[in-house]
């Protein structure tokens, strides 16, 4: 073949244009990314830091000392401490307050027994959660529901929620 058939056969089909193809799959991208929020809900959890403390104005003096209401999250269970101390397992000092059903915590007996504090100290609000910083996430989350009220339209319990600092780690 000729040289210059070879060059009219290369100019006769062209280059092939990638520009119209990347756009459509461009906005095809776009469309489905929009698109799949509503397949996916994100709640909003409100939790405060713990604060390193340092200036400002003082602080007056509370009348009450506060209850620093913490649930631990540990292997066996929960432990519920507060100001006072921890408070036991039925029948054992040893073990968490509210032990594992099996291999799944027991987020019902942590609201029953957050509602029989909140029953003693009605004012209090504010609830410290606090584990390993290997605590799986849904833990936390099943923590914060069970804390913050009881049953569906039930007694708001304890909405303030912080971690501990060591979660963080």
């Amino acid at each position: 073949m000729s040289r210059k058939k070879r060059h009219m056969q290369e100019e006769s089909m062209g280059e092939l244009n990638l520009v119209p193809y990347m756009d459509i799959v461009v906005n095809l991208i776009l469309f489905l990314m929009l698109s799949s929020t509503g397949l996916v809900s994100f709640g909003i959890l409100n939790v405060s830091a713990p604060a390193l403390g340092g200036g400002g104005d003082p602080v007056e003096e509370p009348k009450e000392p506060p209850l620093n209401l913490t649930v631990g999250i540990a292997a066996g269970g929960f432990y519920i401490a507060g100001n006072g101390g921890v408070l036991p397992a039925p029948g054992s000092t040893q073990e968490p307050t509210i032990l594992k059903l099996g291999d799944k915590y027991d987020y019902p007996a942590l609201t029953k027994k957050l509602a029989e504090v909140k029953s003693i100290f009605r004012n209090e609000t504010k609830i410290i959660i606090q584990g390993a910083p290997n605590t799986q996430y849904e833990v936390v989350v099943g923590v914060m529901d069970a804390s913050r009220t009881e049953g569906l339209g039930g007694q708001e319990l304890f909405p303030d929620v912080m971690l501990s600092p060591g979660m963080a780690e």
